[in-house]
């Protein structure tokens, strides 16, 4: 029971933002393939809550903020690129890094892709960089245990 809860907290730390996954992952002391895969099962939550609540989303917000106009900015301007120049693929590889998953999903609604080819394009990019993200991860916290050891 107790690792199923930690399976979950490093799958609820992958929601939000995924590096929450590795790190979440690395502190609860599980092993390296669990916790790439439950980062990558945690961003794919995010990515299916928005898929298929997302439209419902966009309209209450819309009723709670009022209207402003439309301001290109920095981001908006960046994503626009990304889907012009990588389409899916694009923002699929860049979610895990750059964007949320929530933020890499509404992107993909909002640019109008299947919904198929959105779960299918962000579960390989979510399994891909859950493995290099913990990967560096670990790696990380190898270097500081052997400069730790040495040093204090």
């Amino acid at each position: 029971m107790k690792e199923l809860s930690i399976l979950i907290g490093i799958a609820l730390a992958s929601t939000i933002k995924f590096v929450g996954g590795p790190l979440a992952g690395i502190a609860l002391g599980l092993n390296f393939h669990a916790t790439a895969v439950f980062s990558a099962i945690g961003m794919m939550i995010s990515v299916i809550l928005v898929l298929f609540f997302g439209p419902y989303l966009k309209k209450v917000f819309s009723l709670l903020k009022p209207k402003k106009p439309k301001v290109f900015s920095k981001s908006k301007r960046f994503a626009i690129r990304v889907k012009q120049k990588l389409g899916l693929w694009g923002i699929a590889i860049l979610t895990p890094f750059i964007f949320t998953p929530i933020v890499g999903s509404f992107l993909a609604t909002t640019f109008k892709f299947q919904k198929k080819e959105i779960l299918l394009k962000m579960a390989l990019s979510g399994i891909v960089a859950g493995y290099i993200q913990t990967y560096g991860i670990f790696y990380i916290k190898e270097i500081y245990q052997y400069f730790a050891a040495q040093y204090f």
